[in-house]
């Protein structure tokens, strides 16, 4: 059976009018506002605050699936400038080139292009009817997919939003033609041909294989101007943003002082955004709390400072809103390290990491005790979440030093590492410099591993160099790292845990896999997974996957990391979306605030 967004469909046709648009547009964002009053730290990610319900149930201390602080949009103001913090000003805004694969483009672009899916904090998608009125999904003979458009849509230059639009973006994002240098091409690759349906406004997309994310694609769409050929692709949003097709538009640049100012499109189509501009402001994540406190950003991810959420949340005119992300935090083994090339070696790291114990530290000081999450592809609370971690996932130093003993490696003296045909067993474990709470977890980890006769040097790089010199190329033994996740796993996940592809020159290209170990079998399981349109069969293929990946002894799964962002008092829907997508036409400020 077909299924949207998770759930299974049954080839119907999805009519949405224009009094549940607005419906849905309050509610789309998804959770209820939060204001929080206690934060500590989070290592290498956000800061988790113990918060209060609007219930006013003060021993509630689970955190919501989203944060936004949720209010019908025509309640609110018609006007107003909200700026909005961001890491970094990149130069590629091209959402689908490889260098373009950035959270802050993502960011930004939501704003300014067209998506005919919309996720919402439940992780579900269904069709947006700014940009799709109807979708039909048929499975026999073979799977299609059937998107009627809204004829009102246009790109920003005045044409209309076509079916050309999707099938060029459908080949460029194949992987056919080397010279399109994207950052994937999961699910396009399995894509037959995209045609036009009764007329230009319908899109029919015929698959080759079937791919049960199929809600994934064609997300930030771009005109096929700039997806027809390799060169616009590459280069057409190099800079600049020449088209859009949202409810804002117009981005101008200000490289002095790294910011980019979109405006309210005067030519938007579906309902009129709430905002006259939004001002994206960056800087570094350190200085992102002073300038929400000095009043120069309105909307900021917190540095990893748990003082720092306690300022905001005492600031007459800022609150915290909180909520699990869709991210886990994981300790990544390079297999292809010469003493973690070792399967045997790879598990007796996991056994003797105390996964509780590394998340409890990174949650000192607060009531809410975090649990370590036990999966590869699904976080706690989505359907179909299983523990496959079997033998590998407690925390059993005893079995640990078993299970290096089987492995060869013998017991030395007090305090000294463990020994094999002359070789110390010492690892690496690589942290940005300057970076206390990463400090602080990898001396954490290397005094469990010492207890098991594992040496852990701790190698602390500059963070600029920490990806393209050491992670990338594989000069690292462990690093700890944060997996951002969607409401698709499998396909936000699937190169992470693949085999590599093999160049013409015969080189391994391990793409998103860092930890550099995969095998046929795991790569089966994610296929049968994308492949399979019933949602239980789907489940069953990623736990195996994920059994798999725990039997390789790849990756550690330490704990689902939780999003905190500071935002002036009354700022409505927007915040901690948790899963689900922003609708940045609902952003407003309260009328009179």
């Amino acid at each position: 059976m077909p299924t949207l967004g998770g759930r299974p469909v049954t080839g119907r046709v999805v009519r949405r009018s224009r009094e549940h648009r607005s419906r849905r547009r309050a509610g789309r964002a998804g959770g209820q506002g939060l204001r929080c009053t206690a934060a500590v730290a989070l290592l290498l990610a956000v800061v988790l605050t113990a918060c209060q319900s609007s219930s006013g149930n003060a021993q509630d201390k689970k955190l919501p699936a989203a944060s936004v602080n949720q209010v019908d949009p025509a309640t609110l103001a018609d006007g107003g400038t909200l700026r909005w913090g961001i890491n970094e000003l990149p130069a590629q805004w091209n959402p689908h080139h490889a260098n373009g694969n950035l959270a802050t483009v993502q960011t930004v672009m939501g704003a300014l292009l067209p998506s005919p899916w919309r996720t919402g904090s439940d992780a579900d998608s269904a069709p947006d009817p700014d940009y799709v009125e109807d979708v039909d999904v048929r499975t026999d003979p073979r799977q299609v997919v059937t998107l009627r458009l809204n004829p009102k849509a246009r790109w920003s230059n005045g044409d209309p939003i076509t079916w050309r639009d999707y099938a060029a973006m459908a080949e460029a994002l194949s992987g056919r033609d080397p010279e399109f240098q994207v950052a994937g091409q999961t699910g396009y690759d399995r894509i037959s041909s995209v045609r036009a349906g009764r007329d230009r406004f319908e899109v029919v997309v015929a698959f080759s294989k079937p791919f049960a994310d199929y809600a994934s694609l064609f997300r930030l769409l771009l005109p096929a101007a700039y997806t027809e050929d390799a060169e616009r692709f590459n280069s057409g949003y190099l800079d600049r943003i020449p088209v859009t097709a949202g409810p804002f538009g117009s981005a101008k640049f200000d490289r002095t002082a790294k910011s980019i100012a979109v405006a309210r499109s005067a030519d938007w189509w579906g309902d009129r955004a709430r905002l006259d501009r939004i001002v994206f402001r960056a800087m570094a994540p350190e200085a992102l709390e002073a300038a929400f406190l000095d009043g120069g950003v309105d909307l900021a991810p917190l540095p990893v400072d748990s003082a720092a959420a306690k300022r905001v949340d005492k600031a007459a005119d800022g609150e915290v809103r909180a909520a699990r992300a869709p991210d886990f935090r994981h300790l990544t083994l390079n297999g292809e390290s010469p003493l973690l090339s070792d399967v045997d070696v790879r598990h007796a790291v996991f056994l003797g990491v105390n996964r509780r114990a590394v998340a409890e530290s990174a949650f000192s000081g607060l009531d809410w005790r975090p649990e370590p999450t036990d999966h590869h592809f699904l976080l706690p609370g989505q359907d179909g979440y299983t523990d496959n971690s079997g033998k590998w996932g407690a925390y059993d130093p005893e079995k640990a030093r078993e299970v290096l003993e089987g492995a060869g490696w013998r017991a030395a003296g007090d305090g000294e590492p463990r020994r094999k045909g002359g070789k110390e067993l010492r690892l690496r474990f690589t942290i940005p410099q300057g970076f206390a709470p990463a400090q602080s977890e990898a001396e954490l980890v290397q005094s469990m591993l010492a207890e098991i006769g594992v040496a852990v040097r701790i190698d602390s790089v500059p963070r600029d160099a920490l990806f393209a010199d050491h992670i990338l190329p594989g000069d690292y033994d462990m690093v700890a790292l944060v997996s951002n996740g969607s409401g698709f796993p499998v396909s936000q996940f699937l190169q992470q845990w693949s085999t590599p592809l093999k160049a013409e020159n015969g080189d391994e290209q391990w793409r998103a896999n860092v930890g550099r170990i995969g095998s046929p079998a795991i790569d089966a399981a994610m296929d049968e997974a994308l492949g399979s349109l019933d949602p239980e069969a789907a489940l069953a293929s990623i736990n195996d996957a994920d059994r798999l990946l725990w039997d390789t002894g790849h990756t550690l799964p330490l704990y689902q990391r939780p999003e905190l962002v500071a935002t002036r008092t009354g700022l409505a829907n927007v915040g901690a979306p948790g899963f689900a997508d922003i609708d940045y036409a609902a952003i407003g400020y309260p009328r009179g605030g």
